[in-house]
């Protein structure tokens, strides 16, 4: 056998006890008859939201996307372009 034998680090049983809690909890009482206390979010009044429907149809009317599509087509193209580049390097490489 070569080396030298372990030692164990902590005897066993003889792991120390974890410590107490030393802040005494305060004591609470019962809820009063209303019900639970409300917070001054739900006193506060509520906002006025109105939809924009109507601003983004008119919106999109405004600026359509008509150079879209071609754009779209350019970029297929050149990554079309860029995957048979890759493989025909990694079928010359390999």
């Amino acid at each position: 056998m070569a080396g030298k034998s372990t030692t164990p680090l902590a005897k066993p049983g003889g792991a120390s006890p974890l410590p107490q809690a030393t802040v005494q909890l305060a004591k609470t009482g019962p809820l009063p008859a209303g019900g639970p206390p409300t917070s001054p979010l739900a006193l506060a009044p509520k906002p006025n939201i109105k939809s924009t429907a109507a601003v983004e149809e008119e919106w999109e009317e405004e600026f359509e996307e008509s150079g879209l599509m071609p754009f779209a087509i350019v970029v297929l193209l050149l990554a079309i372009g860029v995957l048979v580049i890759e493989i025909l390097t990694k079928m010359a490489a390999g």
